[in-house]
């Protein structure tokens, strides 16, 4: 980690020093992008396609249900603007959640969409009463932060996903300041929907991040920026 050559990096949740490993490739690219053009894009391909299968390890998926996004909020929006919603549905997320889980979201509005707020303990403590309280027979998706970005408040994934699919409704993860140094199998704990920028524990760059999808939800979102690739 060369950033200890010159700081005494306190972890604090925003965005991690990249070590020397991802500087080294980072820097490769570059250079062959320079250097050869895309002649070499056949070797980026197959780098892309390996690093699908290297998220679906991680989370225990199939690559089939990963997509690789630009950030946390890419793989948010995917859900909130691809989702077949109706007028009168509603979302339940959390009062002290990151912008990136409230605004998508609350963009749904003029589709009919409600967004409730449910509000959190002062030391940030997540009550799933409270969350499911909040339910209806009108809640499609619960989203919560695995932990929360202010308060570090890590919920159990396992027990919120089941609890929500028993009210009826779909569970989105935001698993930004958890992936990479918690350990999560989806095929274990169902979780429907899961986003996670790679600028924390997975120790890479900003601008690179990981989206899931159940597999039987995929047919279920409207894809968007459709495209040739």
């Amino acid at each position: 980690m060369p950033v200890t050559h010159k700081w005494a990096y306190f972890d604090h949740a925003a965005v991690g020093p990249i070590p020397r490993p991802t500087a080294q490739v980072i820097s490769h690219w570059c250079q062959q992008a320079s250097e050869e053009g895309d002649t070499v894009w056949p070797e980026w391909n197959r780098g892309v396609n390996q690093t699908r299968k290297t998220a679906a390890r991680l989370l225990n998926a199939d690559p089939a249900e990963i997509a690789l996004v630009p950030n946390t909020t890419a793989g948010i929006s995917l859900v909130a603007d691809g989702f077949p919603w109706s007028s009168g549905d509603n979302v339940v997320t959390l009062d002290n959640e990151f912008p990136s889980n409230i605004y998508p979201w609350m963009n749904q509005a003029d589709r009919g969409v409600e967004v409730r707020r449910v509000p959190v303990d002062p030391d940030g403590r997540v009550s799933l009463d409270r969350i499911l309280a909040a339910c209806d027979d009108r809640t499609r998706i619960v989203s919560c932060s695995w932990i929360g970005f202010a308060s570090g408040y890590r919920i159990d994934p396992g027990k919120f996903v089941e609890a929500v699919h028993d009210r009826g409704a779909l569970f989105f993860l935001d698993a930004i300041q958890g992936v990479g140094v918690f350990p999560l199998d989806v095929a274990d704990i169902p979780i429907d929907f899961l986003a996670a920028d790679g600028h924390k524990w997975m120790l890479g760059p900003e601008g690179a991040g990981l989206f899931y999808v159940r597999r039987e939800h995929l047919d279920k979102l409207h894809p968007l920026g459709v495209g040739w690739y």
